[in-house]
C-alpha cells in the first residue's frame, strides 16, 4: 500500500454534466455548415465502421479532423477558451455541484488529486480554470496534426490512463477514484477504494461482475 493518498477522478459525467469534447467538437462542426456538409456526405462509409467495434473510433476521428481541418494549435486553443466562456455563460450549470464539493474535500484533507480524462487538455484546462479549479493536476488526451487537420495523439482513456498517471508522477496502486464509465476498469482495478457516479444499470452490472464485489455509489447526476 502507497503512503501517498492519491484521489484519481474521471471528467466528463463524473465532474461534469455531459460529455464536453464531444459537445465542443460538434460546435465546431456546426459554426461552418460546409464542415458538418462533408461529414453528412461521409455517413455511408462512416455508418458501417461505427457498426464494427473495432472501428468505432474512426468515425469519431473523421468527424474531430473535419472540425479542426485548417485550424492552427493556437486557433483551436483560442476556441477552446471561448467556449468554456460561452458555456459558463449559459444557463446550465457545466459541473455537478456533489462532485466538485467532493474533490475539494479531498483537497482540504491534503489529499493529492488528479484528473485524469479523454477530454482533449486545453479545452478540460479551460472548462477547470473557470470553475475555479485550475490549481488541480489534470492528464488528458492530446491532438497531433495530420493533413491539415488534427487527430488524436494519445488518448487518456481506458489502460491508457494507467500509463499517462504514472509518467505524471501518479503511478499506481491509487488511494481511490471516482468515474461513472466501465472504461474506467483498469483504474478501478489498481485503486484502493473506487466510486461509480450515477452509473447506468449495464454499467453497474458489468463493474461489479468484474471487480467481484459491489459498487459505492455516489448519485452526483441525480442530485
Amino acid at each position: 500500500m502507497s503512503d501517498r493518498t492519491v484521489v484519481v477522478f474521471d471528467f466528463d459525467l463524473t465532474l461534469t454534466r455531459w460529455e464536453t469534447a464531444s459537445r465542443f467538437f460538434k460546435g465546431l462542426l456546426r459554426r461552418q455548415p460546409w464542415r458538418l456538409a462533408v461529414v453528412v456526405l461521409a455517413l455511408p462509409v462512416l455508418v458501417p465502421l461505427w457498426v464494427v467495434p473495432q472501428t468505432r473510433r474512426r468515425p469519431i476521428r473523421f468527424a474531430v479532423w473535419m472540425a479542426t481541418f485548417g485550424r492552427s494549435r493556437q486557433a483551436l486553443a483560442a476556441l477552446a477558451v471561448a467556449h468554456a466562456n460561452a458555456v459558463f455563460a449559459g444557463w446550465d450549470p457545466v459541473f455537478l455541484a456533489p462532485g466538485v464539493q467532493r474533490l475539494r474535500h479531498h483537497l482540504a484533507q491534503g489529499d493529492e488529486v488528479v484528473i485524469a480524462t479523454g477530454c482533449w487538455e486545453p479545452l478540460a484546462r479551460a472548462l477547470l480554470e473557470r470553475e475555479g479549479l485550475q490549481h488541480v493536476p489534470l492528464v488528458a488526451s492530446t491532438l497531433r496534426p495530420f493533413l491539415g487537420g488534427w487527430i488524436s495523439e494519445r488518448h487518456c482513456l481506458g489502460e491508457n490512463k494507467i500509463p499517462m498517471l504514472t509518467e505524471r508522477g501518479y503511478p499506481p496502486p491509487w488511494r481511490i477514484a471516482y468515474t461513472d464509465h466501465r472504461a474506467d476498469l483498469p483504474l478501478l482495478r489498481n485503486s484502493e477504494q473506487w466510486y461509480l457516479v450515477s452509473p447506468g444499470e449495464k454499467c453497474l452490472r458489468l463493474i461489479e461482475q468484474t471487480m467481484m464485489t459491489k459498487a459505492r455509489i455516489v448519485p452526483w447526476r441525480n442530485a
